[in-house]
C-alpha cells in the first residue's frame, strides 16, 4: 500500500517537473501599525530663501577716445579803433565859416591919415577862404584907392587868418604889390607897396555882420605912409 503511494507521488513529481508550470507566490501583506506605534506629523520645514542673484559682470572699462590735436593759437586781431565822433559845429561857427569860406568879395570903405591929412579910402577884396578847422584861410587880391592930394593907388596879393570863436571872428591880413602916387601938382612915383592890418567881425545872423578894421600901409621910395581905420558893413543874399 505505501509503495503503491510512493509511485503515484514520485510520477505526480515528473509530471509537474515535465511541465513546469510556476507556482504563484503569495505575498504576505504587513501587520496594521499599533495605535501606540502612530508617528507624529512633522513640523513643517521654513522655505529656503530665494537666492540672491550674482551681481551681473561690469562691462569691460571704455578706452578713452584720442585727444585731437591742439588747434594752433592765432592771436586775435586787435580791436579796429573807433574813431571818435567830430564835435559838433555850433550855429556861430557855423555862420562864420559859411561867411569866410569859397570864393568871396567886399568892399572896404575907410579913413587913411597920412602926413597930417585924411583922405577917404576905399578898397576891394576878392579872395577863396579855405576852413582848416582851426582857422580860416584866405588867399586873395586887395585893390585900394585913397583919395588924398596926391591920390594913392595900390594893388597886390593879400593873406587874410581868420581864427572863428562862434559868432566873433577876428582876423589879421597882410600882403605886398605895387604902390602908385599920382598926383596934380607933385610927380608921380611908384614903389613897393606894404600892407598889414587886422580887425574883427560879428555875426549875427547868415545875412548880416557887422565889423571894424585898422591897417598901415606903405610904399617905398615916397613919403607915403598913412594908417587906416573903418567900419566894415557886410550883407550876404
Amino acid at each position: 500500500m505505501s509503495r503503491s503511494y510512493s509511485a503515484s507521488a514520485l510520477a505526480l513529481g515528473l509530471l509537474a517537473s515535465s511541465l513546469a508550470l510556476p507556482v504563484p507566490a503569495f505575498a504576505q501583506s504587513a501587520p496594521p501599525p499599533a495605535p501606540g506605534d502612530t508617528a507624529a506629523p512633522s513640523a513643517p520645514e521654513d522655505p529656503a530663501p530665494p537666492a540672491t542673484p550674482a551681481p551681473p559682470s561690469s562691462p569691460p572699462p571704455i578706452a578713452p577716445p584720442d585727444e585731437p590735436a591742439p588747434a594752433p593759437i592765432v592771436a586775435p586781431p586787435p580791436p579796429a579803433e573807433e574813431e571818435e565822433p567830430e564835435p559838433r559845429m555850433s550855429e556861430g561857427r557855423a555862420i562864420v565859416v559859411a561867411w569866410n569860406t569859397g570864393f568871396q568879395w567886399g568892399l572896404a570903405p575907410g579913413v587913411v591919415f597920412a602926413s597930417g591929412r585924411a583922405g577917404f579910402s576905399l578898397g576891394v577884396r576878392l579872395g577863396y577862404g579855405i576852413d582848416t578847422g582851426t582857422v580860416i584861410v584866405v588867399p586873395g587880391v586887395r585893390l585900394s584907392a585913397t583919395f588924398l592930394d596926391p591920390n594913392i593907388y595900390q594893388g597886390m596879393p593879400v593873406g587874410k587868418l581868420v581864427l572863428p570863436i562862434d559868432r566873433f571872428a577876428p582876423f589879421v591880413e597882410g600882403g605886398a604889390g605895387l604902390g602908385h602916387i599920382a598926383g596934380s601938382g607933385s610927380p608921380s612915383a611908384t614903389g613897393a607897396a606894404l600892407y598889414v592890418g587886422g580887425g574883427f567881425m560879428i555875426h549875427f545872423t547868415r545875412s548880416f555882420a557887422l565889423g571894424a578894421e585898422a591897417s598901415y600901409q606903405t610904399i617905398t621910395g615916397t613919403g607915403f605912409k598913412g594908417f587906416g581905420v573903418g567900419p566894415i558893413i557886410a550883407f550876404a543874399f
